[in-house]
């Protein structure tokens, strides 16, 4: 039986909203948001093995993260798996061969922290941290707007690939 170790820390500040955490990913790696942030646009995408449309939408969030991770985009996973099914995660990222970070948070404290209520739930920062978009739930099309959010904090041009 795997056992995942969760680690999580909490900052908020009032100057702005300044929200901190981390967590463990599936290898064992620790994720830190505030190190992550003022590179270019982070998507965090809460989901769960057990959410239909989670897993609806994750083939989507795939080809997103192929297309613009070089361009600078960094999008990471969130799990809220609870502990007693958190070994069922990893097979799970591997068997959809999704690329991106994925973090565990069994106890939904980051998902409570960025104020989600249901999953999927996605939350988007600009390259200067700033929280520019929440969204809930997946519809097919979601992805078609996701994409055109993303190619507005890049900069970049649309292209047909």
């Amino acid at each position: 039986m795997l056992v995942f170790l969760s680690i999580f820390l909490l900052t908020f500040t009032a100057f702005g909203e300044t929200f901190d955490f981390t967590l463990e990913d599936i290898d064992g790696n620790l994720f830190t948001l505030s190190d992550n942030l003022g590179k270019g646009p982070v998507i965090l995408c809460f989901w769960a093995t057990w959410c239909t449309p989670c897993k609806q939408e994750l083939p989507h969030l795939q080809k997103l993260h192929e297309k613009y991770a070089e361009k600078g985009l960094k999008l990471i996973s969130i799990s809220e798996d609870s502990p007693k099914s958190q070994s069922k995660i990893k097979p799970f990222v591997r068997s959809k061969r999704l690329t991106f970070q994925t973090l565990l948070d069994p106890n939904g404290e980051v998902l409570r922290l960025f104020q989600g209520k249901a999953l999927p739930y996605r939350v988007i920062f600009n390259r200067k941290g700033e929280i520019v978009e929440s969204h809930q739930g997946y519809n097919p099309g979601d992805e078609k707007v996701l994409e055109a959010e993303i190619i507005k904090l890049l900069g970049v041009e649309i292209t047909n690939e």
